[in-house]
């Protein structure tokens, strides 16, 4: 009688091993590639994509904050209100501009799950990290809670302006935004 047992006990393990190993084999499998992000945004190189930027000192900073609501239903990138500023950067130099963006957002909607998105801009080009249009600041739940990204970007002499855009993924969707800091900083 011991025999089958042992032997079941032996079956389990073999199983459990099997499994494990599996689940490993996938696991490494979507590391290696991941065809759709979960947000719906274009499939991604795997590994990482790291961008470094040294900044020096700080030079300056402009801080907005804003308590009023605001609300936003377009698919296409809009400028969020208020969430523009300017810097000058003085002839043959360079500056690191830095941008925090906190909010208390809302995603909110009727239809299927949906994500509201966020990029900062320099003269129009997005600063890094650059989601390429998919950062998602908030996913649709409908609950307000605090959210924040940061991006950085080195950039010439002159005049720049640097805009927060915002979007929601379906015109269906309300992207709900209040307590927004804007935070640009230069440093060398």
């Amino acid at each position: 009688m011991p025999r089958p047992r042992t032997t079941r006990r032996k079956l389990t393990i073999g199983i459990a091993g099997a499994a494990a190993t599996l689940a490993a084999t996938a696991g490494i499998a979507l590391a290696q590639a991941i065809p759709n992000p979960p947000d719906g945004g274009p499939p991604q190189a795997p590994g990482p994509n790291v961008q470094t930027v040294t900044c020096g000192p700080n030079q300056s900073s402009i801080v907005k904050t804003d308590a009023s609501p605001t609300t936003e239903n377009a698919v296409a990138f809009q400028p969020l209100p208020g969430a523009a500023t300017q810097v000058v950067v003085p002839d043959n130099q360079s500056r690191c501009v830095k941008v925090l963006f906190t909010a208390e957002t809302a995603c909110q909607g009727e239809l299927a799950s949906d994500f509201c998105y966020i990029r900062a801009l320099v003269d129009g080009v997005p600063m890094d990290p650059n989601g390429a249009g998919f950062e998602a600041m908030d996913s649709e739940d409908g609950t307000a809670s605090a959210h924040a990204y940061e991006w950085v970007k080195r950039v010439g002499e002159g005049p720049h302006i640097v805009r927060i855009e915002r979007r929601v993924g379906n015109g269906a969707t309300t992207f709900w935004g209040d307590e927004v800091t804007f935070a640009t900083s230069t440093y060398l």
